[in-house]
């Protein structure tokens, strides 16, 4: 293999092309569909959900290794 050849999966003749800005930026600007199966779920939804989990979660370990403490202590 000759140096500067691109390595084993390119040829001295391959050709490499890009599509024109104007056609990615229309591709980009065009809306997503919405429908389908599944709703639409909001963001204000999710991340309630997220905190109280969150809230949640610190104590759960807590107590959890309080446990797990005490029981290595009483095994």
């Amino acid at each position: 293999m000759s140096e500067g050849s691109g390595g084993p999966w390119t040829s001295s003749g391959a050709h490499i092309s890009a599509p024109p800005q104007e056609t990615a930026h229309a591709a980009a600007a065009e809306p997503i569909e919405r429908g389908g199966r599944f709703p639409e779920f909001p963001a204000e939804r999710a991340e309630r959900g997220i905190q109280i989990l969150s809230r949640l979660a610190g104590p759960l370990v807590f107590f959890l290794a309080l446990g797990g403490i005490a029981w290595l202590l009483l095994k």
